[in-house]
């Protein structure tokens, strides 16, 4: 009886013996897999990654990290982006409420009407050709026709200023306006900050010529005159209109500090001042150099 040749086993779960025949084409490992078995890679999540050398040449493994890194660090020009709007939205903000807090300006004839009164004066319609009309916007505001009510380089100085405890002035002839009628002349910094909402409102309430007439009227000019008119006949017996340039540029120069500059008490600083005022005028192209030296040394005939 011949014997059958026994099969042999086939160890289970073992993997199928390689196809030795012709044509058998080796199944491909993937290049993770080879550079893994050879040592040099270390395959992780993310892709391979390059092992360096160690000693004698076998492969070494990079270190790993010890955490995740944490959050990136902004940029240093986010956080000056960002300064840089708080410095705009904050007095943004802050005129964005004042101006809610500030009356109707409807009314700002009436007060000026109200102190001449009180003062035994009147109101008076000024026009913008009179010599003491150009010397006042030359002497306090020289860009009173072409601004909003406010400039920025005076409100700059003034907030330099409220920094520095030294006033710097820089207040537009609207500005005083609403300094004069609805906070009674205070300069503290809410007061301030009202007078801007304010003059943005009296600005783009009336005309230049309306807001000029009323600062004319209302202002204090020494000697217990009120109002252009009142000072004009006080201290020279003339209507505010037949003011010669020596006598309009005098008394331009009062209202920063009446009581100080009263011509009466103190010609010698009111002619400082108006030295002041008749430069200004020449920087405005309103007077020559010429002329304006002939106006400083005409007579005042004050009364």
């Amino acid at each position: 009886m011949r014997r059958v040749p026994e099969t042999p086993q086939v160890e289970r779960n073992a993997p199928p013996p390689p196809d030795r025949s012709i044509g058998a084409v080796a199944r491909p490992q993937s290049a993770a897999v080879v550079l893994r078995e050879v040592g040099a890679v270390d395959v992780r999540e993310g892709g391979a990654v390059a092992l360096r050398e160690g000693v004698g040449g076998a492969p070494e493994l990079p270190p790993r990290p010890s955490a995740a890194p944490g959050r990136r660090r902004s940029p240093r020009w986010r956080y000056l982006f960002r300064s840089m709007l708080a410095l705009l939205l904050i007095p943004a903000a802050v005129l964005a409420g004042a101006e809610m807090a500030t009356p109707e300006v409807s009314g700002a004839p009436a007060l000026v009407t109200a102190i001449d009164r009180a003062h035994g004066s009147a109101p008076v319609p000024v026009e913008p050709s009179w010599r003491v009309s150009e010397a006042m916007v030359a002497a306090e505001d020289g860009t009173f026709y072409s601004n909003d009510g406010i400039d920025a380089a005076g409100l700059g100085r003034a907030l330099w200023g409220w920094l520095t405890g030294v006033d710097e002035g820089g207040s537009t002839i609207t500005e005083q306006l609403a300094k004069v009628l609805y906070t009674n002349g205070r300069t503290g910094v809410p007061d301030r900050v009202a007078q801007v909402a304010l003059a943005l409102k009296l600005d783009g309430h009336y005309t230049k010529t309306a807001v000029l007439s009323m600062y004319l009227s209302a202002i204090y000019f020494g000697n217990g005159d009120y109002g252009v008119l009142a000072a004009s006949e006080g201290y020279f017996g003339l209507s505010p209109d037949r003011l010669s340039w020596g006598q309009a540029s005098l008394l331009a120069g009062l209202p920063q500090a009446p009581s100080l500059l009263d011509p009466l008490q103190h010609l010698a600083l009111a002619r400082q001042r108006q030295a002041y005022v008749l430069d200004r005028l020449v920087s405005s192209g309103v007077l020559t150099r010429a002329r304006a030296a002939a106006a400083a040394a005409a007579p005042l005939d004050l009364r």
